[in-house]
């Protein structure tokens, strides 16, 4: 990070918010919270563009918040962009993407909340050598408050971490299932671990994209845009309640 910025000044902010979803996932976040383009690079991995900015930048209350979008690579992103903003100043990262159902009870469009990833990757193995990593639970107590005002089911669900997206085979699925998990994306677990390693509060929120069907089969990522327009409805509503509080 020296190297990055020299002398110059450092960007600071108090809340990450990490988009694990794509141009039209990520995009729906920022302009619903009004975000700016951060000019110059400011983070690992992460070139500056006039054209595709993937860093912007906006306020709740007076908490200054940074918004990266399309972060797609999974474990080892993660981990890189909360230890990254914690040397930037910020004291909660949250996460918002969304994760593949594994059971019945999680049809596609369930808004879910992790209070927990089970430990199935190497990254987070960096981290901890415990077999799961948990989140804040103030700010997990703050989205069920969210959830409960705008009428949301909201479904706590335990994630697994998986590193190899088309790897994900059935015998995979019965291994996170035997250790609690119900959904698996690629970032929950490194997100919390590294978190907590860096004294970060952290918490994960999405919806169910896909799932698998009885007898194996998988119900695609196909689905409307509204199952994305809710998460991000909870994730600003946590955003305007932690504005009034200290982080």
């Amino acid at each position: 990070m020296r190297l990055r910025f020299g002398d110059a000044t450092r960007p600071r902010w108090d809340i990450g918010i990490l988009c694990f979803r794509g141009p039209d996932g990520s995009g729906a976040v920022v302009k619903h919270l009004g975000a700016r383009p951060v000019a110059g690079k400011a983070l690992y991995g992460i070139e500056p563009s006039r054209e595709r900015p993937l860093v912007h930048e906006t306020s709740a209350g007076a908490h200054r918040v940074v918004v990266v979008s399309e972060c797609l690579w999974g474990a080892p992103q993660a981990a890189i962009l909360v230890e990254e903003l914690a040397g930037l100043g910020a004291r909660a990262v949250l996460g918002f993407g969304v994760a593949g159902g594994l059971v019945a009870e999680l049809p596609k469009g369930t808004q879910i909340v992790a209070p927990a990833g089970v430990v199935t990757d190497g990254t987070s193995r960096a981290y901890t050598a415990a077999g799961e990593v948990a989140a804040d639970p103030g700010l997990g107590a703050a989205l069920r408050a969210v959830a409960d005002r705008l009428g949301v089911p909201l479904v706590p669900v335990t994630v697994a971490t998986v590193d190899a997206l088309y790897r994900e085979t059935p015998a995979d699925a019965r291994r996170w299932l035997d250790l609690g998990a119900r959904a698996v994306n690629m970032e929950t677990a490194p997100l919390y671990a590294a978190a907590a390693a860096c004294g970060v509060r952290s918490l994960w929120l999405g919806h169910v994209s896909d799932s698998l069907l009885d007898g194996g089969a998988w119900d695609s990522w196909e689905r409307p845009a509204v199952f994305t327009d809710v998460t991000v409805a909870l994730l600003a509503a946590l955003l305007g309640d932690l504005a009034d509080h200290a982080l």
